[in-house]
């Protein structure tokens, strides 16, 4: 098995759909071999008929997109920890949320940082990008930092008052929902270097939680905090 992933200066990993990946796979008791790529040499990942990460070589499976991924590891590995826990449908929508609202924010807050952690050969093409995608320079998205973190915070209200009920946004146990929103606070975590979230937010001590899991899969990787 192996996981093709997006890896940045030092071997940073940065994406938040990978960090989703890893952590299902984790959940999973599976450890594949993780396969580096950076924004220069995408064409490694022709043979998957597109060219984002995470992709995923089980076999003759290949398989592209995390939630494609996670599905595919729920039926593929059915004798292991459920993802879902029969709930495929609400995490399906967390993972439609995540996408929209929470890497939405996140977007403005985190794009700095992965500039500045991105190869220097690569940092032309992300600067340019961005600037295509949006209209702003990393200069601008710096000035927005204030506003960045303003709308990052409040996007997360619905995941504030689950938590403040119950200690993870699954239940009672950690599964997809919480790794699908995990995934962009490790992007927060290994690009921004501010707090993102004030002491005492009840999301805040669900990530610290999420950090702890699977012997510190979050909290040992390499991170701006």
């Amino acid at each position: 098995m192996k996981l093709y992933e997006l890896s940045l200066s030092q071997g940073r990993t940065v994406s938040p759909f990978v960090w989703r990946t890893r952590f299902c796979l984790a959940h999973k008791g599976l450890n594949p071999e993780r396969v580096p790529i950076s924004y220069h040499d995408k064409d490694q990942l022709a043979f998957s008929g597109q060219d984002r990460v995470p992709v995923l070589v089980d076999g003759d499976e290949v398989i592209s997109d995390s939630w494609k991924i996670a599905c595919y590891l729920e039926d593929a590995y059915s004798f292991a920890p459920s993802l879902f826990e029969g709930a495929q449908g609400t995490a399906l929508m967390i993972n439609k949320w995540a996408d929209h609202v929470q890497l939405g924010a996140m977007f403005l807050l985190c794009s700095p940082g992965t500039y500045d952690v991105t190869q220097d050969e690569d940092k032309p093409y992300f600067a340019q990008s961005r600037y295509e995608w949006t209209g702003k320079t990393i200069d601008d998205f710096r000035a927005m930092e204030d506003e960045a973190l303003k709308r990052t915070r409040s996007a997360l209200e619905p995941i504030r008052q689950t938590l403040a009920e119950q200690p993870f946004i699954a239940g009672d146990a950690p599964a997809f929902a919480d790794y699908c929103v995990m995934g962009g606070f490790m992007w927060a975590r290994t690009t921004y270097a501010g707090q993102v979230l004030e002491d005492g937010d009840p999301v805040e001590d669900w990530r610290q939680r999420m950090l702890d899991l699977f012997e510190g899969l979050g909290r040992n990787a390499l991170s701006m905090e």
